[in-house]
């Protein structure tokens, strides 16, 4: 993003630069289809056509959003064991949004401990982005997973805070 660029001009440029086949520029205009903000209205099938488009070019983040799309028939043909498949692949290969999604799936099924073990080794490794920051944090807030420790999880997620908005995390 190109230096001083408010937040509401970001749509644009990412339209511009997605246009011209930039995978960064399309996994974070389909952010802002799927999210609405910057001035952008809600579009499902817009959202999952742009991480399609980085997806096709190894772009990690696109491919585990473009996954959780696929499973659960958001903007394209639910196919659940194809969208599971792309996350499990983006989990392996220690990318953030591939382990948040694969931690939330954990979670949802009652597996906190696994859910913040993945979270926090890839903490460790130096492979964490805001959400993940903010997912760790509330494991150690709420005491999902590992025992409470409010301390730690307000560190977690002032961390998030300092990357956010503009590291590009869902």
């Amino acid at each position: 993003i190109p230096e001083g660029m408010t937040f509401s001009e970001r749509a644009l440029y990412f339209q511009q630069e997605a246009e011209k086949g930039c995978p960064k520029a399309q996994h974070s205009l389909g952010l802002l289809y799927w999210n609405g903000f910057a001035n952008v209205n809600v579009d499902e099938k817009k959202s999952a056509k742009f991480h399609a488009a980085a997806a096709l070019q190894n772009h990690l983040d696109a491919i585990a959003v473009l996954g959780g799309c696929i499973r659960t028939g958001t903007g394209v043909k639910k196919d659940v064991a194809l969208g599971l498949k792309m996350i499990e692949f983006c989990a392996l290969q220690k990318n953030p949004s591939g382990v948040n999604k694969k931690g939330r799936l954990l979670e949802d099924n009652g597996n906190d401990y696994d859910a913040f073990r993945l979270y926090k080794e890839n903490y460790e490794l130096g492979r964490a982005n805001a959400l993940l920051l903010f997912n760790l944090g509330w494991c150690y807030m709420y005491g999902q997973g590992v025992h409470k420790n409010t301390e730690e999880g307000i560190k977690m997620w002032e961390k998030a805070a300092a990357l956010a908005p503009d590291e590009g995390a869902e």
